[in-house]
């Protein structure tokens, strides 16, 4: 097992991904047919040019937090879930793990269940088609091929979006073209709004979309060479492409009326173009996926095979497959990520950047008894404080999940000033703040006196020999 695929922190020499291969990584991992269903999500409800100012200010605010985040693991080397184990506890951090797995599974399926669709779509349009062919396109495509490649080797992600990335990039160009170019332009930019889908319902969407990212960023950024590229490649990356798939996939919408990217393929008769974007961008986001979920599971059972692990995390998403309603999951995953997810990753930020300033020991975070073990392994204040900003985001953004009992009138009021996972992500971190300056005060919970570069290098080489 190379040292890629453990969750032991890695060496300054060990860490090879420069700007370039964190850039066409992100990339690649944020080439996801999930993108395009953003955009379409909202686009019938604002009108074409609401959709791409909400696509380009959303992304970039949401994307701006998951960089920002990404700089932990690119200082010290160290997986996500092993990073936040100074802010919630040696054990706390499983919660992290929790979601991380949650999450994979939900996506792994509906990418999968997008391709196995579109490709038998695809497939029929050209005068083909056979029994059984969408589980076949759905599992060979979107689950067994990435699997293969990730338990080849986890650095295999890194050589695969170099790959296809680019040839993606131009295939979505060439969709953007059909639009303006065949006959449906004038329709895309002049259809009004229905009111289906507000500003603030948009900004939740792309916010809560974007931040999927969190459990995952740790995985492939502790290959970074320095912070700045780690931070940089990572934003600018999962940029271009998110910003370009909303974009396209919401005018693709509103040229077509259908929302699945399986059904406006269709109708703009995207032919084998479709069907090579399909294949290549659900290989691409899944083999990213599939190795972050892998190295989550790591992190909590690093005794285990990895390859073993590989494929536990990837048997349970075939059950999304054969879901009957992509947007209802697809919608559903964002209130589990909005609401688990926000408050989690915002007392994460505030603990790191506002308390810790940026200084953890390393060594620390593999010892169960060491400093971080707070009470029994859990750091009681910091879940105390997610589960307030829970609580904020149930007032806010409860009536999404449309169970009466989580619909508050003034919440819901609220939300179209302010959204949901935001507000909940500051409403968090800041009570946890205020609180862990209050009870830590004569106590310390984080690395606060200044630490030479060269000390932060020898603690994570020393944890790697452990």
């Amino acid at each position: 097992m190379t040292h890629g695929e453990t969750i032991l922190p890695l060496a300054r020499n060990d860490r090879h991904a420069g700007f370039v291969s964190i850039f066409w990584l992100w990339a690649g991992g944020n080439v996801l047919l999930t993108n395009f269903i953003s955009g379409s999500s909202y686009a019938l409800g604002l009108g074409f040019w609401p959709m791409l100012v909400i696509s380009i200010t959303g992304f970039l605010l949401g994307l701006a937090f998951c960089s920002w985040d990404s700089q932990r693991s690119a200082r010290y080397g160290i997986d996500e879930m092993v990073s936040l184990r100074p802010t919630f506890g040696y054990h706390g951090s499983i919660y992290g793990v929790v979601i991380l797995v949650g999450v994979n599974f939900g996506w792994v399926g509906i990418l999968a269940s997008l391709a196995g669709s579109a490709m038998k779509l695809v497939v029929q349009d050209v005068g083909s088609g056979f029994a059984g062919d969408y589980t076949l396109y759905a599992l060979g495509v979107g689950i067994v091929l990435p699997l293969i490649i990730i338990m080849f080797s986890q650095k295999a992600a890194f050589h695969l979006s170099k790959i296809t990335v680019p040839i993606l990039l131009a295939f979505v160009v060439y969709i953007l073209v059909r639009v303006v170019a065949g006959g449906f332009w004038t329709r895309v930019v002049t259809q009004p709004g229905d009111g289906s889908v507000s500003w603030m319902g948009a900004f939740e969407i792309i916010f809560a979309f974007t931040i999927s990212w969190f459990p995952y960023l740790g995985s492939w950024n502790r290959f970074a060479s320095t912070e700045r590229i780690g931070f940089w490649g990572t934003y600018l990356g999962l940029a271009s492409t998110g910003i370009l798939f909303a974009a396209v996939g919401g005018m693709a919408t509103l040229a077509t009326g259908q929302i699945d990217p399986a059904q406006w393929s269709s109708q703009l008769d995207m032919g084998l173009v479709a069907l090579g974007i399909i294949a290549l961008g659900t290989i691409t986001a899944v083999t990213h996926l599939l190795g972050s979920g892998s190295m989550g599971i790591l992190s909590v059972l690093p005794n285990w095979n990895y390859r073993w692990v590989c494929l536990l995390v990837t048997i349970p998403s075939a059950i999304f497959v054969y879901v009957t309603s992509l947007q209802q999951i697809f919608n559903l995953l964002l209130i589990f990520v909005g609401l688990l997810a926000g408050p989690y990753w915002g007392i994460a930020l505030t603990d790191y950047f506002f308390l810790r300033k940026q200084r953890i020991d390393v060594r620390a975070c593999y010892e169960p008894k060491g400093k971080y073990r707070f009470t029994g392994g859990v750091n009681l204040l910091a879940l105390a404080c997610m589960v307030v900003g829970m609580v904020v985001w149930l007032f806010l953004g409860g009536w999404l999940s449309g169970l009466p009992a989580l619909t508050f009138p003034a919440g819901e009021a609220l939300f179209e000033y302010i959204s949901a996972t935001l507000p909940s992500m500051i409403v968090a971190g800041a009570l946890y703040y205020v609180t862990a300056k209050m009870f830590f005060a004569n106590r310390t919970i984080g690395d606060y006196q200044p630490a030479p570069t060269e000390v932060r290098a020898e603690s994570a080489d020393t944890a790697r020999t452990r």
